[in-house]
């Protein structure tokens, strides 16, 4: 068995049919982690004959390298529910294992917010790239929120991107802001109280937010309220 295929989930039935249906052909194994979905989510995933555990979730970075050491593959593409791929990049992903040459892949991910493509503002496929594609046992997840794959092994990068139909309400950003502030309390991830300025500018100006219109505009204002709600809530747990 080539390829394992971890996806953690908590209530995806929206959302995993389209990731399941995009991994056909791909994966020599389909895992998921399930935290506690009351949904649909398992019901989808046994109709696909993923393997179906259920873990309780303490944090992102546990709950992938959990997801890890139960694959039987001897590559892991670890992903999540939102994300679909393309056959473009299936055939990349399926040259990239068959080959010995590296032992980790970088894959941008194309996000789609509120409908439509976010191609700037800190959110673009060369912007948003991370390491989903690896050997299992080359290296371990880190930290609790906005986790990364470590590895000091060989890496490149994939030509071709993820699809990540992210958040489709202004509502389910803000209660990602909530949730991962205070996951980043709890790593005692701290900013300088000014940072949420930086951050808008940044985003919004250096990473061209503008040419993204109004959601470039949002995207950036968001942000930046992450970073004023994690001031907060430090302030005030004071």
């Amino acid at each position: 068995m080539a390829l394992s295929v971890i996806i953690p989930t908590l209530n995806e039935e929206k959302d995993l049919p389209r990731c399941l249906d995009s991994l056909k052909g791909l994966a020599g194994e389909i895992i998921i982690i399930d935290s506690g979905s009351k949904d649909k989510t398992l019901e989808l995933a046994k109709s696909a004959k993923a393997r179906i555990i259920n873990h309780p979730f303490t944090s992102f970075s546990e709950t992938r390298n959990f997801g890890d050491k139960q694959a039987n593959g001897e590559w892991i593409l670890s992903t999540e529910a939102d994300v679909s791929i393309s056959p473009e990049l299936a055939k990349e992903i399926s040259s990239a294992i068959d080959s010995s040459e590296y032992d980790a892949y970088y894959i941008g991910r194309r996000n789609f917010i509120w409908g439509e493509e976010v191609k700037h503002s800190d959110w673009g496929p060369k912007d948003d790239r991370h390491i989903w594609l690896y050997r299992k046992g080359v290296g371990s997840w880190q930290s609790l929120v906005h986790e990364e794959f470590v590895t000091e092994k060989r890496v490149d990068e994939l030509k071709n991107y993820l699809i990540h139909n992210n958040y489709e309400t202004i509502s389910e950003f803000v209660d990602k802001i909530n949730k991962y502030s205070d996951l980043a309390i709890k790593q005692k991830q701290y900013f300088p109280n000014w940072w949420f300025i930086r951050d808008f500018f940044k985003r919004f100006f250096y990473k061209l937010g503008f040419l993204d219109g109004y959601r470039g505009l949002f995207l950036s204002y968001l942000q930046a309220v992450y970073y004023l709600t994690l001031s907060v809530k430090r302030y005030t747990k004071n």
